[in-house]
């Protein structure tokens, strides 16, 4: 029997993400099932098992090649040449991340990423923690940047840096809500007023008696 070609599995891969797309923007994670994404592809139940071990798997497939590569650059440690141009780096890398939500297929990634945060919260065990790793690991990556400009001397030595990466990781999901109720609005110049007002941070002294 003649070996596939990885071009082959690739392709046949991309086209059991494109159905599952089109099932998941009519009908919902929750609610499509693994036979219609089938019928979608033209293949039987059996062929998709072969690449994508559940329907999660396949909706995390469909979340998008640009944001899941932006995920793993947040989430891996920033190397030692960071500190020579620390905000350079981090201003780079979050321009990126908020310059991918005026792509024209971020509004149905990020109908999936709420949907599978739903699901995640009514469900709990396993799903919700993954998520919460998941989120944590970006934070951390957001953390490590600012702590290693702060220790560079290009933002305030009083900034708490975990503190901060929290909020603008609230920021960016909240930014990713209202850009899908409004679509038209200008989250880079959002990220432009939030960057800005960084270096100006620190911490609010206690009130003396």
């Amino acid at each position: 029997m003649a070996k596939v070609s990885d071009a082959h599995l690739a392709a046949r891969r991309r086209s059991i993400v494109m159905a599952a797309c089109s099932v998941f923007s009519r009908k919902g994670v929750e609610s499509a099932t693994m036979a219609e994404i089938a019928a979608e592809a033209g293949l039987s139940p059996g062929a998709i098992y072969r690449y994508f071990e559940n329907k999660e798997e396949l909706a995390k497939g469909c979340m998008g090649e640009n944001a899941h590569e932006l995920e793993q650059q947040w989430q891996h440690a920033p190397g030692p040449a960071a500190a020579a141009d620390a905000m350079g780096e981090f201003s780079r890398l979050s321009r990126l991340t908020f310059s991918n939500l005026n792509e024209p297929d971020e509004a149905f990634h990020s109908l999936l990423m709420l949907e599978q945060i739903l699901i995640g919260v009514r469900e709990g065990g396993t799903r919700l923690a993954e998520m919460r790793d998941g989120f944590a690991l970006t934070r951390d990556g957001i953390c490590q940047r600012l702590e290693i400009a702060r220790q560079a001397g290009q933002l305030p030595r009083g900034m708490k840096p975990a503190f901060v990466a929290a909020a603008l990781f609230s920021f960016y999901m909240g930014a990713r809500v209202c850009k899908l109720v409004d679509p038209e609005l200008d989250t880079d110049g959002q990220l432009d007023q939030i960057m800005a007002l960084l270096p100006a941070i620190t911490p609010a002294q206690p009130a003396t008696v």
